[in-house]
């Protein structure tokens, strides 16, 4: 089995088409590649140059931008110190979220005031913040211009879900290098769902990634001049399962890999609705996919908390201790 391949162009000149197969894709597989997408290949490119600049920094250089300086979880994250399921990541990367001013909270605060806030950048590479913030546009208003077509392939508004991006939505990015695989461990990221709404994945020359379809493992190579596209755990809650958020992960292998991924996010502050599909695709739903290890939770900020506390635990320790027991699940 091959990905399949859209094109967004499509959207604009084959609009009847461009929705059926996205609906039949999304519905059914949950992963393809996306082309003419709208990010500037050059853009691209540099952001891919100075993510590698950084990783090449010292160790010392880069710990100076740590996560666990950073009570919003962004920042720089070394080989074996971020977890899936239980298990260490082979991987280093660096977090970027939406740029905020921190708010004031305690601990009877609404739990999304303690998301907001700055990121960590690297002094060693001033040029990488304004690269990120310009790339950053040109992929929000790609994947808002998608989130518009997964609407109307839906027979929804093409705004319906206007009401979950806005003033506070949370965008999260993450500048990655995989390095070879060794006796160790060959798991660059265990087995997981995206949060978030729609997924961006950038990738370089170097395979890795596998996508859990049809009961196998599919590899997900990079496919010159595109993206990968997954749905996120939110538009599987919000539209009840009928949109499937995949199950994926990234191997090691004999090359170190460089990519970048970006989520969608929503408004920190909000719970996820579901939408009203048609009778004729309500029919198709099989219901949320959810693990009772790992519930999908509706509000917001408590699935993020959730996730980044089994992420990150000596992030969550150092700045959210009280969280750590009610988001713990048997």
């Amino acid at each position: 089995m091959n990905l399949p391949i859209l094109d967004l162009q499509d959207y604009e000149k084959d609009k009847k088409t461009f929705l059926k197969n996205l609906r039949e894709i999304t519905s059914k597989i949950g992963f393809f590649y996306l082309t003419n997408f709208g990010v500037d290949r050059k853009l691209n490119k540099h952001l891919f140059k100075l993510g590698k600049d950084f990783f090449n920094l010292p160790r010392s250089s880069k710990e100076l931008i740590s996560m666990v300086h950073s009570p919003q979880f962004r920042g720089y994250t070394s080989e074996g110190f971020e977890y899936t399921a239980g298990a260490k990541d082979y991987r280093e990367q660096l977090d970027i979220g939406t740029e905020a001013n921190v708010l004031k909270w305690d601990l009877n605060s609404p739990l999304w005031k303690r998301l907001e806030g700055p990121n960590l950048w690297p002094k060693e590479i001033p040029e990488l913040k304004n690269t990120f913030l310009a790339w950053h546009e040109q992929t929000k208003k790609a994947c808002l211009k998608l989130l518009q077509a997964f609407a109307e392939c839906l027979s929804l508004p093409s705004d319906a879900f206007n009401q979950l991006y806005g003033v506070n939505s949370y965008e999260h990015c993450k500048i990655l290098r995989y390095p070879k695989s060794s006796p160790k461990s060959k798991q660059g990221v265990g087995s997981h769902k995206d949060g978030g709404l729609i997924t961006f994945v950038f990738q370089e020359e170097q395979s890795g990634l596998e996508a859990f379809i049809d009961g196998k493992w599919l590899s997900i190579p990079p496919l010159e001049d595109s993206v990968v596209v997954n749905i996120g755990e939110f538009l599987e809650l919000a539209t009840n399962g009928y949109l499937k958020a995949t199950i994926h992960r990234v191997n090691l292998s004999s090359k170190e890999r460089f990519s970048i991924a970006y989520f969608l996010g929503v408004q920190l502050d909000k719970d996820i609705p579901v939408f009203t599909l048609s009778p004729e695709l309500a029919k198709e739903s099989k219901g949320v996919d959810t693990d009772p290890k790992n519930p999908l939770l509706r509000n917001v900020a408590s699935n993020y908390f959730k996730r980044m506390i089994r992420s990150h635990p000596d992030v969550a320790r150092i700045y959210h201790s009280d969280l750590i027991e009610k988001f713990s699940f048997a």
